[in-house]
């Protein structure tokens, strides 16, 4: 097992923070295709990729049409968990972010997760020593704000679910934060969200830091969010 990497040049008009993850998400289906575990064997099986939790740190924003080099490799799968490490670097090798997905695997009828080793799912984890720390569980706070967000056919992606990349562009929307430089996430994925479900949503900010969470029947999601303010979320000067 090798590290995984695909260059990728930041669009004119720049990155909001669900293209991030998007990206995030890309490199680790090219990954999964190239070791053999992509879509098309996945449903072979009835079985699907879902993510649970999420852990990003940015050191700086990647800037319109900036050359980037994006990395993934898995880790060791524990419990039917199966975390997938990030690194995404500038085009002289500056870190700009670094991450941790935990990925489960999914029965696609029942909903429940399964033991990937059961289903001939064994990936070989890889160990580099640049491996951020797992994602922990999100802030809590009371929310001050509530709004209402309802499923469209839109952010649904092919397991018949909201896109975990959609509840970005969700809290964005909430928060007001659309242009605003992503520092720190922590996210959690309790329970999915599927066409015509209406979440109901609260948040709340404390010391520059966000809490964000989705109920359905219960808890769907939980975010923690911090943003970058002015400067700091600028490429360095050109000497």
């Amino acid at each position: 097992m090798e590290i995984f990497e695909e260059r990728y040049t930041v669009p004119q008009e720049g990155l909001c923070t669900g293209d991030l993850f998007r990206l995030m998400q890309k490199v680790s289906g090219d990954h999964c295709r190239k070791i053999g575990y992509g879509e098309t064997w996945m449903e072979a099986r009835g079985i699907m990729w879902v993510i649970i939790r999420h852990g990003v740190q940015v050191l700086r924003w990647p800037q319109p049409g900036e050359a980037l080099l994006a990395r993934t490799w898995p880790g060791a799968t524990r419990h039917g968990m199966c975390p997938r490490f990030y690194r995404i670097e500038g085009a002289g090798g500056e870190l700009l972010m670094e991450g941790c997905a935990i990925w489960s695997v999914v029965d696609r009828k029942t909903r429940k997760m399964v033991i990937p080793g059961e289903y001939g799912l064994e990936i070989e984890p890889l160990i580099t020593g640049l491996e951020s720390r797992r994602p922990g569980a999100p802030l809590r706070l009371a929310a001050t704000e509530q709004a209402a967000y309802t499923v469209t056919e839109d952010v649904l992606d092919e397991n018949g679910h909201m896109n975990n990349t959609r509840y970005y562009d969700l809290a964005e929307n909430c928060l007001g934060t659309r242009g605003r430089a992503l520092r720190t996430a922590l996210v959690e994925y309790v329970a999915e969200a599927r066409l015509g479900d209406t979440l109901r949503l609260g948040w709340s900010w404390q010391e520059g830091r966000c809490a964000l969470s989705g109920e359905l029947e219960g808890t769907a999601f939980r975010m923690e969010l911090s943003y970058f303010d002015g400067e700091a979320a600028k490429a360095p000067a050109t000497p």
